[in-house]
């Protein structure tokens, strides 16, 4: 396999260029289990162009035949189909030059949408991205990593692919059954591993409290816990002296029209990584406050945040747990990165309140004696787990996060609901 095929299959989207695109048809990458391409939008027995080409929108046949060959990329593997691109005529298929699409953009923004669908369930992820060869013209690149919610079908054909070699085959009812049976156990696994973490983190944060309290005063505080894990396996080798992995952002701000306000974490690249039994762990300690990161080699990472409330500091400021998601999702994101794997993650996030009810600080205070009027609730609380898929979507996790966060605290913020940047 080339150089550019493992970028195109690994490397994130945006980073693909014509450069690129030359170096595939130089290599004459060929079709496989991960990769389709297609010289055209697909038109009905390749007798005519597709409407696009004429300035009108893509045809159904189109949208079908590519939804098709996503799917069964789902199912199986993941893989991606590169549109615009002339193929030999031996078999396997290989990328011979360029075939420019018009408005590639526009072309790669609708493509996903129109494909994402007509998919069911819906996919956890699907990029896109249009390679301009000039003029506005070029390749598009359609993305997807396997999928933890397979079996994936077509909403119009009802019909179930997956990739076999450099095909995309219809599977018999016997074999959507022989797939589900594999997915729900897959799935088991992850929701195995979050139980068990979600139980051992409570345990956790009762300990930490036990920790600063005297048997004689009442516990008050808790913790936050953040887990990911990847949905498909993959291995990270060896996580000891690669500081990439743990060089992942922690800014993030909720912006208010005008007003902007950052949430504050602590960053994990000035912490002292440990190193453990395939994996590496880091710990920060403050005043009634510690913060714990754990990374594994298969790609599961957490982060915990355990604190004790007092009369001066009753509670939680939202932008600590805001920040605290931002980081992990920016973790995700480096993790996948560095594994060159364009991989699912299902995202936890669990929060202990123990003693009596927290106060919730909002954005923009820098101390509860500014007020407040939000309490979290005592009890363990799961949030709905995430399913992570590109960094577009990361602002949309962490709206969906905030809302719940004040909900739980019985605050409605549909009004006065913020944005997100990382």
């Amino acid at each position: 396999m080339g150089a550019f095929a493992v970028r195109i299959l690994h490397e994130p989207i945006e980073t693909i260029t014509s450069n690129d695109v030359t170096q595939l048809c130089a290599d004459q990458i060929s079709e496989g289990t991960e990769i389709e391409l297609k010289s055209d939008l697909p038109s009905k027995n390749g007798r005519a162009t597709d409407p696009w080409h004429a300035g009108k929108s893509f045809g159904q046949y189109a949208r079908d035949e590519i939804a098709e060959e996503i799917i069964a990329f789902a199912n199986t593997f993941g893989g991606v189909v590169c549109i615009g691109l002339n193929e030999t005529r031996d078999h396997p298929k290989r990328a011979d030059s360029p075939n420019p699409l018009p408005r590639v953009h526009e072309l790669a923004r609708q493509l996903r949408q129109a494909v994402y669908d007509i998919i069911e369930p819906p996919l956890p992820v699907l990029e896109s991205w249009g390679v301009d060869l000039g003029g506005g013209s070029g390749v598009v690149i359609l993305r997807v990593s396997a999928s933890r919610r397979r079996p994936h079908r077509h909403q119009v054909t009802k019909e179930v692919y997956v990739r076999r070699a450099d095909e995309s085959v219809r599977l018999s009812m016997r074999e959507i059954q022989d797939l589900t049976i594999t997915a729900v156990s897959e799935a088991s696994k992850v929701d195995a591993l979050i139980a068990a973490r979600r139980k051992k983190n409570y345990s956790e944060a009762l300990g930490y409290l036990k920790s600063v309290y005297t048997p004689q005063e009442s516990a008050w505080g808790g913790g936050i816990h953040f887990l990911a894990t990847p949905t498909t396996a993959f291995d990270l080798g060896r996580v000891v002296g690669r500081p990439e992995l743990t060089k992942f952002s922690t800014a993030v701000t909720a912006n208010f029209g005008r007003d902007a306000y950052p949430c504050m974490w602590v960053h994990a690249a000035n912490l002292d990584w440990r190193p453990g039994l395939r994996m590496i762990s880091a710990e920060k300690a403050f005043r009634d406050r510690k913060v714990t990161y754990t990374l594994l080699t298969d790609g599961t990472c957490e982060i915990s945040f355990f604190f004790k409330a007092t009369d001066e500091c009753p509670g939680l400021f939202i932008g600590w747990l805001i920040g605290g998601l931002g980081a992990m999702l920016n973790w995700i994101e480096s993790i996948r990165t560095e594994a060159a794997a364009n991989a699912e993650f299902a995202l936890a996030v669990q929060l202990t309140v123990c003693g009596k009810e927290v106060s919730l600080c909002g954005y923009g205070s820098s101390s509860f004696a500014e007020g407040h009027a939000t309490f979290l609730p005592t009890g363990v609380h799961q949030f709905p787990i995430i399913s992570v898929g590109p960094k577009a979507e990361f602002p949309l996790h962490l709206a969906r996060f905030d809302e719940d966060v004040w909900n739980l605290g019985g605050h409605d913020t549909q009004r006065t609901a913020p944005t997100f940047t990382l």
